[in-house]
């Protein structure tokens, strides 16, 4: 077991984890931006007064680092645990040299063994970065000078969808950051490895929970290594392969009921090296073949002129993992982009499927845990990861259970230990209460076109189609078509999807108004729509040879 504890003035072995500055290639990151960040996030984690209370985060994902970071306003005391092991001693001439980035990568991707599609493609949506530099200030800076790539959602990106394909060229605003799980992570762990309260202990895998049976609270957590930590309160962010419900039985606790929707999704992955090409205007590639909805292509780029590549297919579907399989499924989905873009690439991994792809959640605002456990992230729910809300919902649930626990602390802060800790009674019902009204709409989201696949496997109540669910279904696949038409529809689907705006407005009459205009003149064959006749699209049969580099094509 490996303990990282970081204070003030951290000793030689932490601080080359905590203090190490990337550099942009040629370039060096001035001392007195990191000691702006230090002194940004010190003033942050002053805001509130501490108790005197003690808080464990099982896991360092997004969700458990976030927590963890936001936690030491309120606890005297944070430790993070990981059943990993793993460095963030990378150093600058690895950042610079593409042949040992890869190295690295792969030993990472090696040791993150708790988190199985580390090497899978990530897109932080743009919700997601924000938070992050709300309790990190510099982390979006830091990590674009270690080589994530900023990207538009809209002018850097090219998707083919219900036989419509999308161009570069229009900005819309929303953005991102690409780069490798290993980076995001990475870089995250650095800033939160600076902060003085807390302690972060790896190679340390949870086998219980520690329980005062006469207060009903848990009291902290036995590790396997015979290891029992005390903590006020415990915070599980290990992810989809949580024990929660078997360490809650073993309390003699009811665990909460599930529900699951695994659809057979199988993706195949390939890391390539791009040849450079002046005529390619697009950053990502995404294909995906609706109607039938049974394949789909994501192609992204990382640091150091790498590409991450995914193509997904449900049972039925599944695209081979030999070298001639693969390319042949690339070549067969119905826009030819991704199939040219990788016949000339170079290849730097291996084919290899990843199959843990269903859907999962634990109903916790119907059944909470005792006091002092809360639970986030994919411990919590899980989706599909095709949509790519799941880190950003880890972390939208860290920020809510910082809220909740400051709450709940209000005017504790200098009183008695007993007290502070009494304050804390209830959280846990009311961080879930209001964490399962947080993630309805992602996971509505998730499994609804899962769900409509024949051989999805359920565990879920059924309801009965009425006239609502039918109508909202036939608005939700028209408005997707639409967007292809209508720039602003685009917008809105897209800062929706990034979680930057509530679901809510895409039922406000102005998209309401574009729809039914959209259905009226698709119905009666019109033309494009004025704005979108003056070189942004093209539509119709002819709209192939008259579409620009601006706009749509179908």
């Amino acid at each position: 077991m490996i303990s990282m504890h970081c204070s003030s003035t951290p000793q030689v072995p932490c601080r080359q984890a905590a203090f190490y500055a990337w550099r942009p290639a040629g370039g060096h990151l001035h001392r007195s931006h990191q000691s702006q960040r230090r002194f940004a996030f010190a003033c942050w984690a002053l805001a509130s007064q501490k108790s005197d209370l003690s808080a464990v985060v099982i896991g360092s994902g997004f969700a458990g680092l976030s927590a963890a970071a936001r936690l030491t306003r309120d606890f005297a005391q944070v430790t993070l645990l990981d059943r990993d092991h793993f460095t963030d001693a990378i150093t600058e001439e690895e950042s610079d040299d593409p042949e040992l980035w890869r190295q690295h990568y792969e030993a990472e991707t090696r040791r993150r063994l708790g988190v199985t599609q580390y090497k899978q493609p990530h897109v932080m949506l743009q919700k997601g970065l924000e938070l992050i530099e709300e309790i990190f200030p510099g982390y979006q800076q830091e990590l674009a000078q270690a080589g994530a790539l900023d990207i538009d959602l809209l002018s850097d990106i090219i998707v083919y969808d219900w036989d419509k394909e999308w161009l570069p060229g229009h900005s819309s605003g929303t953005r991102s950051l690409a780069a490798s799980r290993h980076l995001y992570e990475t870089v995250l762990r650095k800033f939160v490895l600076r902060i003085s309260n807390l302690k972060v202990q790896t190679s340390a895998a949870v086998n219980g929970l520690a329980y005062n049976a006469e207060e009903q609270r848990v009291t902290g957590v036995h590790l396997k290594s015979g290891q029992m930590l005390d903590a006020d309160l415990v915070v599980d962010a290990s992810g989809r392969h949580s024990d929660v419900s078997k360490w809650l039985e073993q309390l003699g606790h009811k665990p909460p009921s599930t529900m699951t929707v695994e659809a057979g999704l199988q993706y195949t992955y390939r890391m390539y090296e791009m040849p450079e090409d002046p005529d390619r205007q697009w950053s990502i590639a995404v294909c995906i073949d609706n109607p039938e909805y049974n394949r789909t292509a994501v192609m992204v780029p990382i640091e150091t002129n790498k590409w991450q590549l995914n193509l997904a297919g449900y049972k039925g579907h599944h695209c081979p993992t030999d070298e001639e399989g693969f390319l042949q499924f690339a070549k067969d989905m119905p826009s030819p982009t991704i199939y040219e873009a990788i016949r000339h690439a170079k290849p730097l991994s291996d084919i290899s499927a990843y199959r843990n792809t269903g859907n999962f959640r634990r109903l916790f605002e119907k059944a909470p845990p005792p006091d002092g456990l809360c639970v986030i992230g994919d411990a919590v729910c899980c989706f599909n990861p095709i949509h790519g809300q799941g880190m950003t919902v880890g972390l939208m649930g860290s920020q809510l259970l910082a809220k909740c626990i400051g709450e709940q602390l209000k005017g504790s802060a200098g009183s008695e230990r007993q007290h502070q800790l009494a304050a804390l009674n209830g959280l846990p019902a009311k961080f879930h209460s209001q964490l399962g009204r947080l993630v309805d709409y992602p996971w509505t989201v998730s499994v609804g076109p899962d769900a409509q696949k024949p051989d999805a496997v359920m565990n879920m109540p059924q309801t009965e189609a009425n006239v609502f669910s039918v109508l909202l279904t036939k608005y939700f696949v028209a408005l997707q078509q639409a967007r292809f038409d209508d720039l602003y529809l685009m917008k809105k689907v897209t800062k929706v999807g990034h979680m930057l705006a509530p679901p809510t407005v895409l039922f406000g009459p102005d998209v309401v108004g574009r729809l039914l205009w959209y259905v009226l003149r698709s119905k009666l064959k019109f033309g494009p729509s004025k704005e979108i006749a003056h070189g942004t699209t093209a539509v119709g049969p002819a709209a192939a040879a008259t579409a620009t580099s601006n706009g749509f094509r179908n």
